[in-house]
């Protein structure tokens, strides 16, 4: 009786593994599916890192965002949306690309009440941020 219960536990424990088992296509799909999100979610600025930065404040101020952290030395700011029933938090990390240009990247996430945040992979959602980003830098490259 006892062999028999020791095969059901290695049987029960050999289907989890299996259950749970992910085959290499499918990591290396994932991979290629977050090098096209990366692609959306980065821009390239030539204007240097402090100034991009503040153009970043301002235009997440202007989408109704309200700043959670802002680290000008690191270059990373956090801001959150919120609504009745749902919020939406972005993170934008910017890097200095040579001497007088700035990577820009913006990394979103959604969620509703009561539930589990989720990564926006929506090309649109970014496009409309950087539309904006674009004019913001723009408008304090002129001195508006």
């Amino acid at each position: 009786m006892k062999r028999y219960f020791s095969l059901v536990g290695i049987l029960v424990v050999a289907v989890v593994f299996i259950g749970c088992a992910t085959d290499s296509k499918q990591l290396i799909l994932d991979d290629v599916q977050q090098v096209e999100v990366r692609s959306y979610q980065t821009r390239t600025y030539e204007q240097p890192k402090p100034a991009v930065l503040r153009a970043v404040v301002s235009t997440l101020q202007d989408l109704s965002f309200i700043a959670d952290k802002v680290d000008m030395e690191s270059g990373t700011v956090t801001a959150t949306k919120l609504t009745q029933r749902a919020s939406l938090k972005i993170t934008i990390v910017a890097r200095e690309k040579g001497d007088n240009a700035t990577n820009v990247r913006a990394n979103a996430q959604f969620s509703s009440a009561g539930s589990m945040p989720k990564a926006v992979d929506d090309p649109e959602t970014y496009n409309a941020f950087f539309t904006a980003l674009d004019k913001a830098v723009f408008l304090d490259n002129e001195g508006i």
